[in-house]
């Protein structure tokens, strides 16, 4: 018996549907279907398989006969064709597994973070799996918004964040991935003539944020150190007075705190194969006395100590933080108190910089965070809305 091969298209439909539809034959070429994405789909070992081949309906069709033709040849026993690899250019599977290698290869000499390494990997294989081409030059404008429509339908469902956010970054980790292989993913803003990008700027998708900083107000500090235990608060004063990365609390060790000359230093930890973003070491002055004066109590009654400072049940880095943030901020909300957004550890950061800033520059409070761009810090400054507050309050009281 001939084995079956569906050769498939997917269109959007006038209720706004996706379907797969049979593609019509005649005289022996495929009649193509607008705006189609093609697919085989076929059973393999028992298993259903749904295979896209991309929106060229010639090289889907050629894709369909070969696919059909090789199954016929392992049921007759036959070592199945190869498709010709100068015709399907470097093939996406490929361009993959050399980024990622070369990915892997920066953290093992510390260039890069696991957690890079993570999101690019995730980004880059969940195009290939599901951009539907095979080769890199079949990547072309149609191709990305098909997946970009994927994604929408397909990417899971977070309890927090937005799924534009994680499309949007998807789309910026590819952006690199593709630049690599000599593809612009985008137009400028104002794009040449010569602009070789292939969506406009208006078709990237993009994250969309608040108009304002995204920080704890003094207020919701307060509720938060008020409902906290002693454990959860150690927590919050640490992050709030050393605008720490979530990974550099989880990793600092009590040798870091230097209670003689005052500071905490974040540096590697080959133990725990974890180094600092972008490798810069850096030292945050604790001059004020608080957040000592805690940890000198904590690491007192801390038994038996691990050497971290936050470790888990088992002495081992805590991954989940975020939990101890959550539990205060469960107890401050069950009191009647309202946070404005989400409780989350990252806004201690914008928060420590909001803070500094009133009482340093922005070279030192870029420094103390630890980025590579001042850029980045000015971003974690900009529209301030509790000022912006303060200031519709007082501004117009020569007009009473």
């Amino acid at each position: 018996m001939r084995p079956k091969v569906a050769f498939l298209a997917r269109a959007r439909n006038p209720d706004g549907e996706y379907p797969f539809v049979p593609v019509e034959i005649r005289k022996g070429r495929p009649v193509a279907v607008e705006g189609a994405t093609y697919y085989l789909r076929y059973s393999e070992h028992g298993k259903r398989i749904v295979e896209p081949v991309g929106p060229n309906i010639d090289q889907a069709y050629i894709r369909f006969q070969n696919r059909e033709l090789n199954r016929t040849r392992a049921q007759m026993g036959l070592s199945p064709i190869k498709e010709d690899a100068v015709q399907s250019g470097t093939l996406i599977a490929d361009a993959v597994a050399k980024y990622v290698a070369n990915l892997e290869s920066s953290v093992a000499i510390g260039k890069k973070s696991k957690g890079t390494l993570g999101v690019y990997q995730t980004a880059v294989e969940n195009f290939r799996d599901h951009c539907g081409v095979r080769s890199m030059h079949e990547i072309t404008a149609e191709v990305l918004k098909e997946y970009e429509r994927w994604l929408f339908e397909n990417v899971e469902r977070r309890s927090r964040g937005k799924r534009i956010n994680t499309i949007a970054n998807r789309f910026r980790f590819l952006t690199t991935f593709l630049l690599k292989n000599g593809i612009q993913l985008s137009k400028a803003k104002n794009p040449r003539q010569d602009d070789k990008g292939l969506l406009d700027w208006a078709d990237v998708p993009r994250e969309t944020k608040p108009d304002y900083i995204n920080k704890y107000s003094e207020d919701e500090l307060r509720a938060l150190l008020a409902a906290a235990d002693t454990d959860e608060a150690d927590l919050i004063q640490t992050f709030v007075r050393t605008g720490c990365r979530d990974e550099e609390i989880v990793y600092l060790h009590w040798s870091d705190v230097d209670f003689k000359r005052e500071q905490i230093v974040i540096s590697d930890k080959p133990k725990y194969d974890w180094r600092p973003k972008d490798r810069e070491s850096r030292t945050i002055p604790l001059e004020d006395g608080v957040l000592l004066k805690r940890l000198a109590a904590r690491k007192a009654r801390q038994t038996p100590s691990s050497g971290l400072v936050f470790p888990n049940t088992k002495g081992e880095p805590d991954h989940h933080l975020i939990r101890r943030l959550r539990k205060a901020a469960a107890k401050a909300e069950s009191t009647g108190f309202k946070f404005e957004g989400d409780v989350t550890l990252h806004r201690f950061r914008r928060t420590y910089a909001s803070m500094m800033i009133s009482k340093s520059d922005l070279q030192t409070v870029s420094a103390l965070l630890g980025h590579s761009e001042i850029q980045t810090t000015e971003s974690y400054l900009a529209k301030d809305q509790s000022k912006a507050r303060i200031g519709t309050r007082t501004a117009f009281k020569a007009i009473d």
